[in-house]
């Protein structure tokens, strides 16, 4: 609206000047007091003098030339567009900083994590070494009972051989040879019976103890499993939260190299030092006529780069964008500021695939309708 305000003004400024023009030559042809019927104005105020028309035409050409220089300084000076990036800035930093602390709480949360996992993993280490070390006695054990038995077992069959072949000298060798081994079974069957209930119990004992070891064991598997589970979601968030941290940045600032806009090459940029613009934000500020002026070049130029200049401030918004933008009639933060993300889509959609056949952009350039929306909040705020 604002635009279309600065284009009426201009026209009736352009046909004012027009009419001082046409009094002027009418002053010289006619003579000043010479009396004439205006074309328009005629039926209302009949024959004027030509000295009074030309005085009439230059008030009114004045009128409409102070009209839109008052528009143009009001709504293209960029001060408000400064403090506006300002303000959002301080937004921003201050967001980073509540995001940096809840990154910094979750860091000392996986931290916290990360020690208990390593006391659980200790933990099970050592159960397995003690499990380890009771199997290892326990085998011990066994094996000197195994050991034992083997002897006794020895022992009785060499006394068993001994009775066999041995000679008797007694009178009644079947009755007494029958009552040696009865003695003798009598004698070790309760140390066979006793040994072989030992090993029962040694045996009941590790394998109650490979149990607890492998139930232990479980635990422990499920607790490190539950913890990698958090330690994974405790990572996600980090990194959901390092991409909200790492919001796009813009082309330009104010701060950098006037040199870092299109079109302006060495020998620009040392005139423009000379004229006191050495960074971006002093050519955006600067009068547009002036700087025309000492570089040589149309005013339409001069006004083209400040525009594209102030494009490039947006976060997120590139070279390429800049170039589907002005294709689709959006030439700076006004005429972005007052589009509507979907209608814009539309039309830069119309115009990507041209530009894709020529080669000024490729596939990955094309701005979805969240970032054209991100643009347009941004030059708002």
């Amino acid at each position: 609206m604002k635009g279309i305000i600065i284009w009426i003004l201009a026209f009736f400024s352009l046909l004012a000047g027009a009419n001082v023009i046409n009094a002027a030559i009418m002053w010289f042809d006619l003579g000043p007091e010479t009396l004439f019927m205006p074309y328009l104005l005629g039926s209302l105020t009949g024959q004027i003098p030509v000295y009074f028309y030309l005085l009439f035409s230059v008030i009114i050409a004045l009128v409409f030339l102070g009209g839109l220089s008052h528009k143009l300084v009001s709504d293209l000076s960029p001060e408000d567009g400064m403090r506006a990036m300002a303000e959002y800035m301080v937004r921003l930093e201050s967001g980073q900083q509540v995001h940096q602390k809840t990154v910094q709480d979750l860091q000392d949360r996986l931290y916290a994590i990360d020690e208990s996992l390593e006391r659980t993993i200790e933990l099970s280490r050592s159960q397995s070494e003690q499990g380890e070390t009771v199997l290892r006695s326990l085998e011990s054990g066994q094996q000197a009972n195994q050991n034992a038995l083997q002897d006794l077992t020895e022992k009785i069959g060499a006394i068993d051989e001994s009775l066999r072949s041995g000679p008797i000298e007694s009178s009644e060798p079947a009755i007494e040879s029958e009552e040696v081994t009865a003695n003798l079974e009598d004698k070790i069957a309760p140390q066979l019976a006793e040994i072989k209930e030992t090993l029962s119990k040694q045996l009941l004992v590790v394998e109650n103890a490979m149990a607890q070891q492998k139930q232990s064991q479980k635990k422990a598997t499920k607790t490190i499993t539950k913890q990698k589970s958090e330690i994974a979601g405790i990572q996600s968030k980090l990194e959901k939260m390092e991409s909200e941290l790492g919001e796009p940045k813009p082309v330009l600032t104010s701060q950098n190299d006037v040199k870092a806009i299109k079109g302006i090459g060495s020998k620009t940029g040392t005139i423009l030092k000379k004229m006191g613009i050495t960074n971006v934000g002093d050519l955006l500020i600067a009068d547009t006529p002036a700087v025309a002026e000492k570089v040589g070049t149309a005013e339409k130029n001069v006004e083209k780069m400040q525009n594209q200049a102030q494009l490039l401030m947006v976060p997120g918004l590139s070279k390429k964008h800049v170039v589907l933008l002005e294709a689709a009639d959006v030439t700076d933060r006004k005429s972005l500021a007052e589009q509507d993300p979907i209608e814009l889509s539309k039309k830069i959609n119309g115009i990507f695939k041209a530009n894709v056949e020529k080669g000024k952009v490729s596939k990955e350039d094309k701005p979805t309708i969240e970032e054209l929306e991100s643009w347009i909040k941004f030059v708002k705020s």
